[in-house]
């Protein structure tokens, strides 16, 4: 080590470790986010031509789907059949608590399979003429798997959720040591950018080896230093639960920030007599089907165009509808709307001044994919995204010829 560090160089020491120690986290999150900038596009090609289903006599219910649905899940998980359209799939949600489906999207052309989430990381496909399972969303499984990389390295994938934990620490602190070698490669290639501005961000080709890898490491990195920094900053509010608190009570209108829990207190003077609730809050939630049948029924009746739509599923009063407007391009966002069971119809929202927590949480996922820019935003971002790679292969190549000269001088 003592090789590669420069004496009286901090900051250049600083960068040149952060990127050893966290070159392989970093890499990861970069391939994966760049793929996560294309996921519909990932999804459509995975799934070419096996959502495409054959109208056979009258669509099944949507109630009746998902009890066909999970009479299926339950029993190859009881009797653990090995069946390669069930595969090891468990529908305990953790959304409601009980074995049922968690979710369940539904497409405008009749022609195409539903798809029905067993839990938040199985999703299959269900003909809707016969209730059957006829395969995995293998698209869907795909850019879950991704995203478990890009937000935990995969760790959640194992089921134990101390390894997710892990994989998530690891991922925030990735994130903010590329704040600080973005922070630090700056200001290491200043005297060169205040001396020829145009020249010190100007990749040039034409050079070979050793001095090509630091103009490209030096000049790309000074331009794409802004998208890092927001991709990095905006990255963080899911690592960090602190973070995110304090940047929504920085950018969310006070009056739209949820209401504080009640005092420790009062809640502990009543521990002995919530003890029963508590027991009983313990027991899963189920929702009936009939509810997911009345919410499918309300919101299709609803008047509200769409080319999708997905039934959150839960044990609840009003059920959650996301859904795309049909020209709605790869980079929108699902809107939001809840259904109000109890009457009827879909629940009116409050009217509110200034921002809310979802309009923030938005705004943040729009800047953290580039998607806030279109689709100049998107390309941008995934092919910054697959830089990091080039930084990563770049910096270690100078770093090898550093010590390999140093040690034959030496």
């Amino acid at each position: 080590m003592s090789l590669l560090l420069k004496r009286n160089k901090i900051l250049f020491n600083i960068h040149l470790i952060l990127s050893i120690v966290f070159s392989i986290p970093l890499l990861i999150i970069g391939v994966t986010g760049a793929i996560l900038s294309y996921q519909h596009e990932f999804e459509a090609l995975i799934n070419a031509g096996s959502k495409k289903i054959e109208k056979t006599g009258e669509m099944q219910s949507v109630e009746k789907i998902l009890q066909s649905f999970s009479a299926e899940v339950l029993k190859h998980t009881v009797t653990q059949l090995k069946s390669e359209v069930v595969g090891v799939c468990c529908a305990h949600s953790e959304q409601t608590g009980a074995k049922q489906p968690v979710r369940l999207v539904v497409p405008k052309s009749d022609d195409e399979a539903f798809v029905i989430y067993a839990n938040r990381n199985d999703a299959y496909l269900v003909d809707p003429y016969t209730a059957q399972i006829i395969g995995k969303d293998r698209g869907t499984g795909f850019v879950l798997t991704v995203m478990a990389l890009h937000r935990n390295l995969g760790l959640a994938l194992s089921g134990n959720k101390t390894a997710a934990e892990v994989g998530k620490q690891v991922v925030g602190a990735s994130a903010t040591a590329m704040i600080l070698l973005v922070i630090s490669g700056v200001w290491l290639h200043f005297p060169r950018l205040r001396r020829k501005f145009i020249e010190a961000i100007k990749p040039n080709f034409k050079l070979k080896k050793y001095a090509l890898f630091y103009n490209l490491h030096t000049s790309l990195g000074t331009l794409s230093a802004v998208v890092y920094l927001l991709i990095c900053l905006t990255g963080l509010n899911w690592s960090y639960s602190w973070y995110n608190d304090a940047v929504t009570k920085l950018f969310v209108s006070s009056q739209n920030l949820p209401q504080a829990s009640a005092p420790k207190a009062a809640a502990a003077s009543k521990d002995h007599a919530a003890a029963p609730a508590k027991e009983e809050s313990k027991k899963p939630a189920t929702y009936k089907f009939s509810d997911a049948q009345r919410a499918y029924e309300i919101f299709r009746s609803s008047g509200i165009e769409y080319k999708e739509f997905t039934l959150m599923l839960a044990a609840s009063d009003k059920i959650g509808v996301r859904y795309y407007e049909p020209d709605a391009p790869a980079t929108a966002r699902p809107k939001g709307v809840s259904v109000d069971l109890k009457a009827g119809k879909i629940a009116e929202r409050k009217q509110t001044e200034g921002i809310t927590v979802g309009e923030f949480k938005d705004a943040n996922y729009q800047l953290h994919t580039g998607y806030f820019f279109g689709l100049v935003g998107k390309i941008l971002w995934s092919l910054v995204s697959l830089c990091m790679a080039l930084f990563i292969f770049s910096g270690f190549y100078m770093t090898a010829k550093r010590a390999f000269k140093s040690e034959k001088l030496g």
